[in-house]
């Protein structure tokens, strides 16, 4: 089966969290007609959950700007399965490239298991060697911000959705970086945040970037690096 290509408008809310949603909506809607959708996997007592995120943009697209989003997994290896994207404009010109990382987690014990013992499979596209990006690190200090997440942000696996993690970052990003044009964007889903649980974020800024870490229960929750490009 093909790559998945749709032609839609960049949401007007314009945010990296707003665009991070657009993709789940396709890979899940991809996942769905190869077989391993949502539904597929309820019934095994399963969901997909994302592992990594890593975006880089030429330029990020604009409010309502009409964009073409390819999408296509590649082949699953060590119970983890990449899919990437590729966000062209109007002109086909590329400005986005992600790729993102995949597992299944059993939905009672909230572990990562193996697809292929539940049944599940989804051959990839292309057969690629097998890459994991690098875990984000994190210096020690920075400022510590307070902060729960609520019910708006929680999504249908019970724990606070992967963009909603943009959209915490962003309340906390410093006033230095706002409005700068986006060059990437790292996330490492460590382990979920749950609703109504309190979390604490820890933000340490660069001259070109920025870098995010959440806890809750003494865990690390997730890591985010956003970089951008120089004034």
């Amino acid at each position: 089966m093909e790559r998945m290509r749709q032609t839609l408008a960049m949401p007007l809310e314009g945010s990296s969290a707003s665009l991070l949603r657009l993709l789940q909506q396709l890979a899940s809607a991809d996942a769905q007609r190869r077989g391993a959708g949502q539904a597929v996997l309820a019934a095994k007592g399963c969901t997909w959950v994302l592992v990594k995120n890593r975006l880089t943009f030429s330029r990020f697209p604009a409010p309502g700007e009409r964009i073409s989003v390819e999408t296509w997994p590649l082949q699953g290896r060590f119970s983890l399965y990449p899919r990437h994207f590729d966000i062209f404009d109007a002109a086909g010109e590329n400005v986005a490239h992600v790729e993102s990382l995949w597992a299944v987690m059993d939905i009672e014990s909230r572990r990562l298991l193996n697809a292929e013992e539940r049944g599940i499979e989804m051959a990839g596209v292309e057969n690629l060697p097998f890459r994991p990006a690098r875990r984000i690190q994190l210096d020690e200090g920075g400022e510590r911000f307070d902060f729960t997440p609520d019910r708006e942000q929680i999504d249908e696996n019970g724990h606070m959705n992967n963009a909603a993690y943009l959209d915490a970052a962003e309340a906390h990003l410093p006033e230095s970086l706002r409005g700068r044009a986006l060059r990437e964007i790292a996330i490492d889903y460590e382990h979920e945040l749950l609703p109504e649980r309190h979390a604490t974020l820890r933000v340490l800024p660069g001259e070109d970037h920025c870098l995010f870490e959440a806890t809750m229960d003494g865990k690390i929750c997730f890591r985010l690096r956003e970089d951008f490009f120089p004034v």
